[in-house]
């Protein structure tokens, strides 16, 4: 384990230092105010249930046409009832039914990051190192968490390809008839627009929102959307209020939520062209998260969601350092997401125009 040592970065005691660190990369979570929201009971299990009554006659088949899945079936679309199923006869009972349920499970894992520094450093250095690092582990946390959310949702199997029937073949922009490929998916399978996200604070509260699609993009992708027609900038919104803070317009249906943690496949579409790539022959393809209501769900700890921070300082001394030499500074959680219903959200996978 690296351990945070005096000569780590050099004294500045004969010369003028700044009163204060610099600015550093801030984190982003854009997913985590959304999806469905629930807390494990400690003492339980480590794994969650969601439970949904099917639609009666519903199946879990799907098919995939022209490089989009669309789900025949589903929790969320067709039932593929007929009025003819339900005439009744003179004088005769009918065939009685009865309910099916399907669950969809989540496993908590455990996650964290720990810092060590000497006794030296926390005794004798100019700046709070310590200090330091408690602001940067809950920081790294909330990336961390954001990352394992974008890792779930971006493996989801509705997918909706700017051109071509699969990714390699992608080396294209974002389009309107690709967006509206994802809609025409979304509402086959009856998906509701998303209504709510989580509100500010250590709650697991939500506050309404105007109805519609959000799609989570890497903010590369920005530039194209823009150019997209009928596309508004939120400060041109009027009465209606951006959903979050790192929502930059809205176009059709959707409303789209910027983020840098969203990495694209490298090189891993079509030719390049004018696209950009950071390397070989292929361009690169950013997958666009689009979601409906209740498509995803995140579960962490109850009593933990908010991170389990620890410190302990060099001067508290134990059976593990008895002369106080040491200290440390981290944090721990229990957390998950999963896919609630594959056919209420899309992946729309897109390459991004080289400037």
């Amino acid at each position: 384990m690296a351990l945070q040592g005096y000569s780590t970065s050099a004294s500045r005691n004969l010369i003028r230092a700044a009163q204060d660190m610099l600015a550093h990369a801030q984190p982003i979570t854009v997913f985590g105010d959304f999806g469905t929201q629930r807390e494990m009971p400690q003492n339980q299990t480590d794994t969650l249930v969601f439970r949904r009554t099917l639609p009666l006659s519903a199946s879990t088949a799907g098919t995939t046409i022209e490089g989009s899945t669309r789900y025949v079936g589903t929790p969320g679309g067709s039932t593929g009832l007929t009025a003819a199923s339900f005439l009744l006869a003179e004088g005769a009972t009918p065939n009685a039914n009865t309910v099916a349920f399907q669950d969809v499970t989540v496993q908590l894992q455990q996650y964290g990051i720990l810092f060590k520094f000497s006794s030296k450093v926390e005794l004798l250095y100019e700046d709070d190192i310590p200090a330091e690092m408690v602001k940067l582990t809950g920081e790294t946390m909330a990336e961390v968490l954001e990352i394992v959310r974008y890792g779930v949702l971006k493996a989801g199997s509705t997918v909706v390809y700017a051109n071509g029937t699969s990714r390699s073949a992608v080396n294209t922009a974002i389009s309107l008839n690709a967006l509206r490929t994802a809609a025409r998916t979304l509402e086959a399978n009856r998906a509701k627009r998303v209504t709510s996200r989580v509100a500010p604070g250590v709650n697991y509260a939500t506050r309404a929102v105007q109805p519609a699609f959000i799609v989570f993009v890497h903010t590369d992708c920005v530039a194209d959307i823009r150019n997209l027609a009928g596309f508004v900038k939120v400060e041109e919104y009027g009465q209606f209020k951006p959903i979050h803070d790192n929502e930059f317009g809205a176009c059709e249906d959707f409303r789209f939520v910027k983020s840098p943690i969203l990495q694209p496949f490298l090189a891993a579409g079509g030719t390049v062209g004018s696209m950009l790539s950071q390397g070989g022959a292929a361009c690169d393809i950013y997958p666009l998260i689009i979601i409906g209501e209740d498509a995803w769900g995140q579960v962490a700890l109850k009593g933990m969601n908010a991170i389990k921070p620890v410190t302990l300082k060099a001067t508290q001394v134990n059976h593990a350092n008895p002369l106080g030499q040491f200290g440390y500074v981290g944090a721990s959680t229990w957390f998950n997401c999963v896919r609630l219903n594959e056919a209420w959200m899309c992946r729309l996978e897109v390459a991004v125009t080289a400037l």
